[in-house]
C-alpha cells in the first residue's frame, strides 16, 4: 500500500497488488539462525549477544505452525567473497521467498551476483516484479 500525491497536498491510497512488498519484507526481515548456523562474530565457539545471538523476529514467537519470518541473509555478514556464500544467499533467498510464494501460488525465481568487492546483491522475481537489494559480505 502506498500513497499517490494527486496535487495540493493530497494523495489516493493505492494498493500494491505485486509481491514486492512481501518480499521487501522477506529479503529484509532477520530470521532466526537455525541451531547449526555459524554466528557472525563468533570467536572459539562464543556468539556475541548471548541468547539473543540468533537474532529473528520477534513475531515467530507467536506461530504456531514452526514457520519462521525473514530470511538469514544475516549471517553472511563476515562470510568471504566466494561461490559457496554466493550460493548460501540463494538458498537464504529461496527459504524466505519460496515460502511466501508457496503460501500464495507464484511462481518465481532468486538470484545472486558479486558486484563488487564485499558486495552480493540478491534479487526475487515473480509476476514480471523484480526486487533486489545489497548484502554486506565480509564486513565483520
Amino acid at each position: 500500500m502506498r500513497v499517490a500525491a494527486t496535487g495540493n497536498g493530497r494523495g489516493t491510497v493505492v494498493i500494491d497488488r505485486t509481491p514486492a512488498s512481501t518480499f521487501l519484507i522477506a529479503m529484509g526481515a532477520y530470521r532466526r539462525a537455525r541451531s547449526d548456523d555459524r554466528i557472525p562474530g563468533t570467536l572459539n565457539g562464543v556468539a556475541p549477544g548471548g541468547l539473543l545471538a540468533a537474532r529473528g523476529w520477534v513475531g515467530d514467537a507467536l506461530r504456531t505452525d514452526g514457520l519462521r519470518t525473514g530470511c538469514r541473509l544475516w549471517l553472511l555478514s563476515d562470510a568471504k567473497q566466494t561461490e559457496a556464500a554466493r550460493q548460501d544467499a540463494i538458498q537464504y533467498l529461496d527459504e524466505s521467498i519460496g515460502q511466501i510464494a508457496t503460501d500464495h501460488g507464484h511462481d518465481y525465481s532468486v538470484a545472486a551476483s558479486w558486484t563488487a568487492p564485499g558486495k552480493l546483491v540478491v534479487t526475487a522475481a515473480a509476476f514480471g516484479t523484480v526486487v533486489s537489494t545489497p548484502v554486506s559480505v565480509g564486513a565483520a
